[in-house]
């Protein structure tokens, strides 16, 4: 994962002469301000699909007309370009705003990530300022584990949701993180869904789990 290939914080400082109230002047090591690769939804506008891409000016500026926008944050396309530039490395201080931003949507949520009581999950979509078909891909449920997956279950009392959800977020993980063909897990799937002669899970989602009812919902109406 990105998070492996993580940067350092930079050691590089400036220095400051300031005046004493003797008169003497001493230095002062100044570290210069970190430069912004993350920016909050409230953050963020219009104005600066340059900077965030056109999804993430556009929930930036839904959030500042005062919509319903889930909190979230955008990593600038000025990191995406700095992470290339130092060949698949993060860029002195991306992770470090990360976590930050991260700490603020868990307490604008209550929930927090990787607990195993109440877990915010977040999804994560790509993004630039000019929209291209097949480019906007998502990952969701990022923040799900064996763990995680529990106190979701425990946490809307439905544990087929939770491991759903689970199953999603690996297929899509490994699918648009690590390259692997998403087909091969279409595949497994259908192949134990006829070993296990499982109805369809379109079908599941709207029926308590009736057989007899979830194929008579499925059979076409006589008019």
């Amino acid at each position: 994962m990105a998070v492996s290939t993580r940067g350092t914080k930079s050691s590089k400082t400036r220095s400051r002469t300031t005046a004493t109230r003797g008169g003497a002047t001493r230095n002062v090591a100044v570290r210069p301000r970190a430069h912004k690769w993350v920016y909050r939804f409230d953050e963020g506008s219009a104005s600066m699909r340059d900077l965030l891409g056109g999804k993430g000016a556009g929930v930036a500026e839904m959030t500042r007309a005062g919509l319903p926008v889930p909190p979230g944050f955008t990593i600038t396309t000025e990191a995406c370009n700095a992470f290339y530039a130092k060949g698949g490395k993060f860029p002195d201080g991306l992770w470090e705003q990360v976590e930050k931003s991260l700490k603020v949507v868990e307490k604008t949520t209550g929930k927090g990530f990787g607990s195993a009581r109440n877990p915010l999950l977040v999804s994560v979509r790509s993004g630039a300022k000019f929209s291209m078909p097949g480019m906007m891909d998502t990952v969701l449920n990022l923040g799900l584990n064996s763990t995680t997956l529990e106190g979701l279950a425990k946490l809307t009392k439905d544990r087929r949701f939770a491991l759903d959800a689970h199953r999603r977020f690996i297929q899509l993980f490994s699918k648009i993180v690590l390259g692997i063909d998403g087909q091969l897990f279409e595949d497994a799937l259908d192949s134990m869904k006829k070993r296990r002669k499982a109805i369809p899970s379109t079908t599941c989602g709207i029926i308590s789990g009736d057989r007899n009812s979830a194929a008579r919902a499925s059979r076409p109406r006589k008019r």
